[in-house]
């Protein structure tokens, strides 16, 4: 038995859950990252538009308010994304910690169904812009 009071191999089967847990939480912050990128460069794109548009004089109107909304979204979505992922490994550690883990799918979900709905307002978007 380990100091513990676990089987020797349980240390060696904790260590692996933990950094397990390490890895995903390094995934949400390469999400939330992607995401606040992605928010940035749609909140400019809308300013991009309209510079060539005030070039062209010609071309339609563009509409920089809903690029920056729609970047905003974005870049709140992976702070979120960051401070979800921050939640659930501390949850994870714990309950590893306990020997009792028990998958959640919630923070997941959010992130699913924020990123659908930037798609489908960045999909509205572009396609009235055009």
């Amino acid at each position: 038995m380990s100091d513990a009071g676990r089987p020797a191999g349980a240390d060696s089967t904790r260590a692996r859950e933990h950094l397990a847990n390490e890895r995903t939480l390094l995934a949400w912050v390469r999400t939330a990252i992607g995401l606040m990128g992605l928010g940035f460069v749609v909140a400019r794109f809308g300013i991009f538009v309209e510079q060539l548009r005030l070039e062209r004089l010609a071309a339609p109107p563009a509409n920089p308010v809903l690029s920056a909304g729609i970047g905003t979204a974005l870049v709140a979505a992976g702070v979120l994304a960051g401070a979800l992922g921050a939640i659930r490994f501390v949850r994870a550690r714990a309950q590893i910690e306990r020997g009792r883990f028990e998958p959640e799918a919630f923070a997941e979900l959010t992130i699913v169904a924020i990123t659908i709905a930037a798609g489908i307002a960045l999909v509205v978007y572009l396609a009235t812009s055009s």
